[in-house]
């Protein structure tokens, strides 16, 4: 409903350009989206083959290894989503809610 009252108080006729003014006015709208895209990852997993030798976490990793992101976990952590990760929250996205927060996380 939010969102709907949003894209009508936006595109209030049919006169009104998709533009990317008018598109960055779609505040709720774009927080709505970054929530779902957390809850529902379109790529859940991912792996990458290191080049160089880093260390995470105090571990070693040798070049040419294979890693795996597991984002539908990680975009669960409790302590990193609070309260509730498993809640629609769109609210997270506020620039108050995230500060620090990398824009793509």
């Amino acid at each position: 409903e939010k969102v709907v009252a949003e894209m009508n108080e936006v595109f209030y006729d049919s006169s009104v350009d998709t533009t990317a003014d008018t598109l960055k006015q779609l505040q709720y709208t774009e927080r709505v989206i970054k929530e779902v895209l957390r809850l529902f990852p379109p790529v859940p997993i991912a792996a990458r083959q290191t080049r160089n030798e880093l260390v995470l976490d105090g571990i070693q990793i040798p070049p040419k290894q294979i890693l795996v992101f597991n984002f539908y976990a990680f975009h669960r952590r409790e302590d990193f989503w609070r309260p509730d990760p498993e809640r629609c929250d769109p609210d997270r996205f506020l620039p108050e809610a995230s500060p620090g927060r990398h824009p793509y996380s």
